[in-house]
């Protein structure tokens, strides 16, 4: 007999009897961690002792939505190292544990999580599929927010397996290039900062009729402070014929033609500005309209910054008068299989 209590409505809460094998999740992944200074985030090859993400799911068992991880604000699943032997895959690892249970091939489950947890991911109180939204803020965020959604049918060969989460990055990455094309003069890199872009917003991700995952921004906000402000002590100096190359900042995926006040003014649109000093002279400062930068190759500018894309813009200074931008664009990260089957990056 299934064993489940009703609550209001039509969703129902988990009962861990009966058991029929433990729901277990593996992982290797591509990711920031926002342990960095604030400035910038850091990027790190694999998962490590004590990464985390938190996991929402929900089964249907012969017609019967049950709620079945974590509840409104899901349940964390923590990675394990063995401290005797580093080589050794990771386990990961949440409380309390949950058991799958079949009724019929018909059955299913579905699992959305988010990396890293303890992030205010919640689940949406909203009809149709299990969702879920994180909110991101640029003036006080600065890790990269990693998303994966899963349907698991009891029609599968075996259907007690580990569970296959895909993770993708839900934001874009963007770094700046600073190319000192002066023969005999250095100069000093001062600042960067951005203005008029979307501050804040929320992630959601959710599951289509058929498990596909779908993932988006909603309640996106913009105004015109500064975000990403990027002032290194001392600044940087940049010999003549150098570059330098700054970090990556994640940014809310957004339109590049959009205004942050009322009125269209191209002046009040997603704006790059880098101040520097040429040696021997005052500081200079230009502002680039982001909308308008195109690729070296390319008469048509990049208009919109999408989900999982590194964006370099890259700053040519001829110090006898103007600037060259132009930008290129790269897959954020690749698909690392996990070393045991379960959670994968891409």
């Amino acid at each position: 007999m299934l064993a489940l209590s009703t609550l209001a409505g039509c969703v129902k809460t988990y009962d861990p009897a009966p058991r029929q094998g433990e729901i277990r999740f593996g992982a290797g992944s591509l990711l920031l961690n926002d342990d960095a200074p604030s400035t910038k985030a850091t990027l790190t090859d694999a998962f490590a002792d004590g990464n985390t993400f938190a996991v929402f799911g929900e089964s249907v068992i012969s017609g019967d939505k049950t709620t079945v991880f974590g509840g409104i604000n899901g349940v964390t699943v923590t990675a394990d190292d063995d401290d005797d032997n580093p080589a050794t895959p990771l386990v990961w690892s949440y409380s309390p544990t949950r058991f799958w249970y079949w009724e019929s091939t018909g059955d299913w489950y579905d699992f959305v999580a988010v990396s890293p947890a303890g992030k205010g991911s919640t689940k949406m109180d909203i009809s149709g599929n299990l969702a879920v939204s994180t909110h991101y803020n640029l003036a006080s965020h600065d890790y990269d927010i990693l998303g994966a959604s899963y349907r698991r049918r009891g029609s599968v060969l075996d259907p007690n397996g580990t569970v296959p989460l895909n993770f993708s990055h839900l934001g874009s990455a963007v770094c700046v290039k600073v190319i000192n094309n002066s023969g005999t003069t250095s100069v000093t890199l001062d600042s960067l900062k951005f203005k008029n872009l979307v501050v804040e917003g929320d992630a959601k991700i959710t599951l289509d009729q058929y498990g596909n995952a779908e993932k988006s921004w909603i309640n996106t906000e913009r105004n015109t402070d500064y975000v990403r402000k990027f002032k290194p002590s001392p600044a940087i100096n940049i010999t003549a014929g150098g570059n330098y190359e700054s970090p990556f900042w994640v940014m809310i995926p957004e339109r590049l033609d959009q205004a942050a006040a009322a009125g269209g003014l191209v002046a009040d649109m997603p704006t790059l500005f880098l101040y520097y000093t040429p040696s021997g002279s005052a500081q200079k400062y230009e502002s680039i309209t982001l909308k308008d930068v195109c690729p070296r190759d390319s008469e048509t500018p990049i208009g919109t910054w999408v989900m999982g894309t590194k964006y370099t813009y890259e700053i040519s200074m001829r110090l006898d008068g103007g600037v060259l931008v132009s930008i290129s664009t790269t897959d954020w990260g690749e698909t690392i299989e996990a070393e045991t089957p379960g959670l994968l990056i891409q």
